[in-house]
């Protein structure tokens, strides 16, 4: 077959003038620059041009996803000693973590592995980090109810089960 069309190819050429043949050959080469452009370069380009428009929020991603996993890290190590012992230990030690062993009203052990207690008003961001933090130690979270003391402070009503630290 490529036989074939070479022999057709050249005897089509020879049967042209050299001014023909010339122009051919300078209008196929330009035809496969074109080609090279339109399907080689061009979409490299683009795509060169998409990937910077968001090579900057990805960085942004990037640093934000590293400023997180150092903050989950520096949060393991605060909770890293509490995960052994009685739930009354484990929830003493974590609310310790926290600083909100002042915080603390009431405190009873019940039977059941459950323990009863009070918050004095607490910041909505210091609770919620501290029942996150419970939470991480296999302690569930039985009865929750939170008061609003004021704008941005609340007081918790909880009854926590211990769970397998």
């Amino acid at each position: 077959m490529n036989n074939e069309l070479g022999t057709r190819l050249r005897a089509y050429l020879a049967a042209r003038s050299a001014r023909e043949r010339q122009t051919l050959l300078v209008g196929g080469l330009l035809l496969l620059l074109l080609l090279a452009y339109g399907g080689v370069y061009e979409p490299l380009r683009q795509a060169r041009a998409k990937l910077a428009l968001h090579l900057p929020a990805q960085r942004a991603e990037l640093r934000l996803m590293r400023m997180q996993a150092a903050e989950i890290e520096r949060l393991r190590g605060r909770l890293g000693s509490t995960g052994n012992g009685s739930l009354e230990q484990r929830v003493k030690a974590t609310a310790a973590a926290f600083g909100l062993v002042g915080k603390l009203k009431q405190f009873n052990a019940m039977a059941g592995e459950q323990i009863q207690l009070s918050t004095q008003p607490l910041a909505t961001s210091a609770w919620s980090e501290w029942l996150a933090g419970i939470e991480a130690q296999g302690i569930r979270i039985v009865r929750c109810r939170i008061t609003s003391a004021q704008p941005g402070l609340a007081s918790l009503d909880l009854t926590l089960q211990g769970g397998q630290p």
